[in-house]
């Protein structure tokens, strides 16, 4: 079973951009290269570690498999590169540069030596200060379709906004996620439109 080709939604005009406080350049020349355990297509094996743990940041690992796990930033990487030439495939690669440039200037530790928790940290105060300052998703939007150079506060929330969003879509299509974390049922007999839900119950799957 494979999850979708690519997921087109990654882009501004058909993601919903998450604006609550629910979630959230160059490494250090002396620092030893990140690597990742799967061969990255569109993403080097740098950006692929840097993407890997920002996944693992948006939803790590706890008593359910996190977002390594599951594979999600090397579903992404195959998506853009199906992509490549749009250019939010460009936007999001741009902006993950511009995140950890901005880390490597204003955390304690390099964007290299950091935790996955500490990426939650980081992240989640990113869209507390969009809810405090709504005029940066004002401006990102406005300018979107702007032709030329982008700024790299548009690089940045572009990437905050959208890795969000692809993260979840891409952790709850995998087949891990669908088959293990949700309730799943190999070979449906009956269809029911309307089944009673218990809270804490967990959803169906759709894969």
């Amino acid at each position: 079973m494979e999850r979708r080709e690519a997921i087109k939604t990654l882009g501004f005009g058909s993601a919903a951009l998450f604006t609550s406080s629910v979630l959230f350049g160059a490494l250090q020349s002396c620092s030893p290269q990140p690597t990742v355990n799967w061969v990255p297509v569109f993403l080097s094996s740098e950006e692929a570690a840097q993407l890997e743990k920002i996944c693992e940041g948006i939803c790590p690992k706890t008593t359910t498999p996190g977002a390594i796990e599951a594979g999600v930033a090397n579903h992404l990487d195959q998506a853009f590169a199906l992509i490549k030439n749009d250019r939010e495939a460009s936007f999001f690669r741009k902006g993950m540069e511009v995140f950890v440039k901005q880390w490597n200037a204003n955390q304690e530790v390099s964007f290299n030596e950091a935790t996955p928790q500490q990426v939650t940290v980081v992240i989640n105060g990113y869209f507390k200060k969009y809810d405090e300052s709504p005029q940066i998703l004002k401006d990102y939007r406005a300018t979107f379709n702007e032709v030329g150079e982008k700024s790299e506060q548009f690089l940045e929330t572009h990437f905050v906004t959208q890795i969000v969003d692809a993260t979840f879509q891409s952790y709850f299509t995998s087949e891990l996620v669908g088959e293990q974390v949700m309730r799943y049922d190999p070979i449906p007999v009956q269809y029911q439109g309307c089944i009673p839900y218990q809270p804490g119950q967990r959803s169906w799957s759709s894969v």
